[in-house]
């Protein structure tokens, strides 16, 4: 059994990686940004030395389950982000508003892990959607414990009738990037259909399915338990930071440089001096990424990236 206090961060473990729909209430408008979006996280995993096990979109955030190191993790929210600002600047006309952080919250034990992996596909359905996890197209609550013959909800018809799929090698740089979003590639075997691709090719159902062991394990974890999830959230909100008075907040952010270079002026840093104070901001007053962004003057998916 996995041993969680003893992990360094550099050292492969879980993380719930989650984004603040509070701060992105335009995350998603309508069809063509989920069916973005979905293709997004396929090909930033692709990119990124991570698992994801499991993982749902909903209109203003995303919650994912991955292994992998935090550097990873946190390569994979900046390359999300990065490629998603982008997105809302060629559909939407501006990139205003277009920043979504994803939070990299570490398992600290087996029953956080356990609570995690449903709380992450239960998403939907708990905040509304009129659908079960096995049945939203948004997210992989359909993958798990599932018979031989099943097929995936993606390769369906409404009828139940099989629909053709497509390798990502035969189609164009051109055709791959607008499907996907990125130029960043993917494996050339790896599977499309109806334009999505497909989950099948890279999330991680034997990993997800040995954290439970057994269906019936999984489906009591399913079942909402308030305690569990509670304590959930607790984690998302302390690793979210707090948000100080910009006031104060640049107050100590002038302190804290004065003692290090000497002066109170941040356009005088370079940027490693930068990334050195947010890292400083973040560790001592925990303030948030954004927040930290604009303290230093640096761009947000930069913060999320080195901080």
């Amino acid at each position: 059994m996995m041993t969680y206090d003893s992990l360094g961060s550099e050292q492969p473990r879980y993380y719930h990686l989650c984004s603040d729909g509070a701060l992105t209430p335009h995350f998603l408008l309508g069809e063509e940004d989920f069916r973005m979006a979905f293709n997004l996280v396929g090909a930033c995993a692709a990119n990124c030395e991570i698992n994801l096990l499991a993982f749902s979109l909903e209109d203003t955030h995303l919650h994912a389950l991955s292994f992998g190191t935090k550097t990873a993790c946190l390569q994979f929210s900046a390359m999300f982000g990065e490629s998603w600002a982008h997105h809302v600047g060629r559909t939407r006309g501006t990139r205003k508003k277009a920043d979504i952080e994803l939070d990299v919250i570490p398992v600290d034990s087996e029953d956080h892990l356990m609570g995690v992996g449903t709380y992450v596909i239960v998403q939907p359905t708990k905040d509304g959607k009129q659908v079960m996890p096995y049945d939203y197209r948004w997210g992989t609550g359909s993958m798990y414990f599932r018979g031989s013959g099943h097929r995936s909800i993606w390769t369906v018809d409404v009828a139940g009738g099989r629909l053709p799929t497509v390798r990502a090698g035969d189609l164009s740089r051109h055709q791959t990037k607008e499907l996907l979003g990125t130029r960043r590639p993917v494996p050339d075997e790896w599977q499309l259909c109806g334009g999505l691709l497909l989950p099948d090719n890279y999330i991680d159902v034997a990993r997800f399915e040995s954290i439970y062991r057994t269906a019936n394990c999984f489906r009591v974890f399913l079942s909402s338990n308030r305690s569990r999830d509670q304590a959930i959230q607790e984690r998302i909100a302390a690793a979210r930071g707090v948000a100080l008075e910009d006031v104060e907040a640049r107050m100590h952010c002038h302190e804290f440089m004065n003692d290090m270079y000497g002066f109170k002026d941040v356009r005088r840093l370079d940027a490693h001096q930068r990334i050195v104070l947010a890292q400083h901001l973040v560790r001592k007053l925990h303030l948030s990424r954004r927040q930290t962004a604009s303290l230093v003057m640096l761009p947000f998916s930069e913060v999320c990236k080195y901080v």
